[in-house]
């Protein structure tokens, strides 16, 4: 199982936030580059970039932060956030990004989805964005009435090869994660499955391993010192 480091970037800014409220926002680091390259020596698998501002307005606001940290590790990074047209997902695979991360935009315009498939199948990633069950989208601002399973199912179908599923009660949180959540999508679709939110312990990821996902997301439990990622690799691997 990957074990894979989360650097979410606000104004240039490595942030937290708690539940995905904006209002909840903790600055950990000035420098991102920085601290990917940490996480890459500390044995992270991959570095998972959100740009939270683009998440937020649809837009692309930290290219050149994201563009630097690609520069600076040699591990994969993926990165989600603001990606809206396929423009923005051949720039970002051109200039070294390994995976691309599709949320909101996929409801809204599945055409691009078909595009995206068809050029770049290896490389996209669906962020299933969770609450109560449901999808929840742009930014995690707007919920709406769509099972995630059923809609897992129906991108399978079009052959997404990679799912993020993040509940977001739990993310940033440090409750450990949604085990039965998870556990119901990575029982639904043969897909892989990565798993995020609330991941607070070794003993989180252990459990998480056991029920099959392909990584785990970590993101506050390093920041605070909960989980170190040398030891997680021991476990995960």
């Amino acid at each position: 199982m990957e074990i894979i480091a989360a650097i979410d970037i606000i104004k240039g800014k490595c942030v937290r936030l708690t539940k995905g409220d904006f209002s909840k926002e903790k600055v950990y680091s000035d420098n991102p580059r920085k601290l990917a390259r940490i996480w890459e020596i500390s044995g992270a698998d991959r570095i998972h970039i959100v740009d939270l501002d683009g998440a937020k307005s649809g837009r692309l606001e930290n290219r050149e932060t994201v563009l630097e940290i690609i520069k600076e590790v040699k591990v994969p990074v993926e990165i989600g956030g603001g990606i809206r047209s396929l423009e923005i997902v051949k720039d970002y695979i051109e200039n070294g990004a390994r995976r691309i991360i599709l949320g909101s935009i996929v409801l809204e315009d599945e055409k691009l989805l078909e595009e995206c498939l068809s050029l770049y199948q290896e490389s996209i990633t669906i962020s299933l964005d969770v609450r109560a069950n449901k999808l929840s989208i742009n930014g995690w601002l707007k919920d709406t009435d769509i099972s995630y399973i059923e809609y897992a199912k129906r991108l399978e179908k079009k052959g997404v090869k990679e799912f993020i599923y993040t509940n977001i009660e739990r993310d940033g949180t440090l409750y450990g994660p949604d085990l039965t959540g998870l556990s119901q999508l990575i029982n639904t679709v043969r897909t892989p499955v990565i798993a995020s939110g609330g991941i607070s312990s070794i003993e989180d990821i252990i459990k998480i391993k056991e029920l099959g996902a392909k990584g785990v997301i970590i993101g506050k439990a390093l920041y605070e010192g909960k989980i170190d990622l040398k030891e997680a690799k021991l476990y995960a691997h």
